[in-house]
């Protein structure tokens, strides 16, 4: 990672930012490497901010320490202007930063609800949203989609350029002067829908079971859904799951040998009266519905299962699906809107390779694997990631909230997020001024209690040229600019920044 160049009076953490080797925090999984951690420049950090921050120091897996500088605002979602626009007005009380991982209905065997926001960097937007999926016009349904979009602010249409005569010595005519004239009043007044940066769509069904056919018509049917009006945005309701056959059942007898705990693995469950015999997990998602092994239905001899209600469009739930996937011929795609687990697959996969052999011991501190990926860092699902946004993204949910809700129109949330910024202010020795915005990397998005938190994040080389940093908010459009000015390329002499 390159270090500050001072131009002038003026210095950017720009160059910092572009390093392949950002940041993690130290309780990570790491390899086993007991040489002595490099010391980190101790840094004061200011916050000027009405907003909840911190920040914390952190090695890579290259041993180069980094300063995080982690913040949070929040909004609550306020009425629906004249074009169904709900205005994002800020939080009478700031949201705080969440230190640690948090579950449903605060309990470990549930699907987190919100990840801690002392991650060190994430390389993308993470977009989640939690709260229930509603029935169109609160009306009972057996099915319907969910959606939730996130699109980059509509630009200009481009301008039809003037007309030229074909003989450079004539006039261009009447006719094709107002011909042009009328065109240019249309492009004035026509907008290009941005890009979409999330377009995710997800299918809700109500109530239905797994169920084992008779002796004449073997194997398992699905039984049509139950009309609902909402359920829970959880995993607890997508595909996946876990089954366990209890250590003094009946059914422990009719497990295989090779589905059977060793007495080492059941010593893992002393926090349970009695340890299972046998115990199968979903590694997409140990908390949903429908796996169940062929091992554990024969053993249990079960004859019906809760089915999944939450699925992909094209990857739609079914009889056979559960077939294939308790043969072990296929796996379940789990469908959610929330943050997946990260031991879960595939987001384990990207802590990277594990020393198996590694041990530590009192006060050691493990590395990071060399080949770790910083993806990890990001929890929403892969289709619900995006480039960090800059302010003006449009963010649309349909059929996310209650139909009565007053941030809504028919079924349907929308929103901008706010031109503003957060950066660090950092002034060196030498008297080499640096202001750096921090980015947007987490957006909550909670329906339910009509919440919206945005969490902003910089990683700096901690190389020891700046002793203080200043968190300050910029939020008016001359602030911005003078921001976005100081920041510029060739803007390099400008001797202050006053926010």
């Amino acid at each position: 990672m390159a270090a500050l160049k001072f131009l002038g009076r003026k210095s950017s953490f720009a160059d910092q930012r572009k390093s392949n080797c950002m940041a993690t925090m130290l309780t990570s999984i790491q390899k086993a490497d007991m040489t002595p951690l490099p010391t980190i420049p101790a840094l004061r950090f200011d916050n000027r901010t009405v907003f909840d921050a911190l920040h914390f120091d952190t090695i890579d897996q290259h041993d180069i320490g980094f300063h995080v500088i982690v913040a949070k605002i929040g909004y609550r979602l306020g009425l629906c202007d004249e074009r169904g626009q709900a205005q994002l007005q800020p939080l009478d009380t700031p949201a705080a930063l969440y230190t640690e991982d948090r579950f449903h209905e605060d309990r470990v065997e549930c699907s987190v609800r919100v990840e801690s926001d002392l991650a060190p960097y994430k390389p993308r937007c993470d977009v989640i949203v939690l709260g229930d999926a509603h029935a169109p016009g609160g009306r009972p349904a057996k099915s319907f989609d969910v959606t939730v979009r996130v699109q980059m602010p509509d630009q200009p249409a481009l301008l039809p350029e003037p007309p030229r005569p074909l003989n450079p010595f004539q006039p261009i005519s009447g006719t094709v002067r107002r011909q042009w004239q009328s065109k240019l009043a249309g492009a004035a007044d026509t907008r290009t829908p941005g890009r979409l940066l999330i377009n995710k769509s997800v299918r809700v069904t109500g109530p239905r079971e797994l169920r084992r056919a008779g002796v004449l018509r073997p194997g398992w049917q699905l039984t049509s859904p139950s009309p609902v009006v909402k359920i829970p945005l959880r995993y607890e309701y997508a595909q996946g799951g876990e089954c366990m056959v209890d250590g003094g059942s009946v059914a422990a007898s009719r497990v295989p040998e090779q589905w059977r705990l060793t007495p080492e693995q059941q010593s893992n469950y002393g926090h349970m009266p009695v340890a299972p015999a046998a115990h199968g997990a979903c590694e997409y998602n140990p908390t949903g519905r429908g796996f169940a092994p062929e091992w554990y239905l024969k053993a249990t001899r079960t004859t019906r299962l809760p089915a999944p209600q939450l699925e992909y469009l094209d990857v739609p739930f079914s009889a056979r699906m559960f077939a294939r996937c308790s043969q072990g011929k296929s796996e379940l795609v789990p469908a959610g809107l929330g943050f997946v687990g990260r031991a879960w697959l595939p987001r384990r996969k990207l802590v990277g390779t594990i020393d198996p052999s590694a041990a530590w011991y009192g006060d050691d501190v493990p590395r990071l694997p060399g080949d770790f990926d910083f993806a990890y860092w990001n929890g929403a699902p892969h289709d619900q990631q995006c480039d960090h946004p800059a302010g003006g993204e449009q963010v649309t949910l349909v059929n996310l909230s209650a139909p009565d809700a007053p941030f809504a129109r028919d079924g349907v949330v929308r929103f901008r997020l706010p031109h503003e910024r957060l950066f660090a202010l950092g002034v060196n020795a030498t008297d080499a001024v640096a202001a750096t915005p921090l980015s947007i990397d987490t957006i909550i998005i909670d329906t339910a209690s009509a919440r919206v938190e945005v969490t902003w994040r910089l990683c700096l080389i901690a190389d020891g040229e700046f002793a203080e940093v200043r968190l300050l908010h910029a939020s008016t459009p001359e602030q911005l600019q003078r921001l976005q000015h100081w920041n510029s390329p060739e803007q390099t002499q400008d001797s202050s920044f006053v926010a």
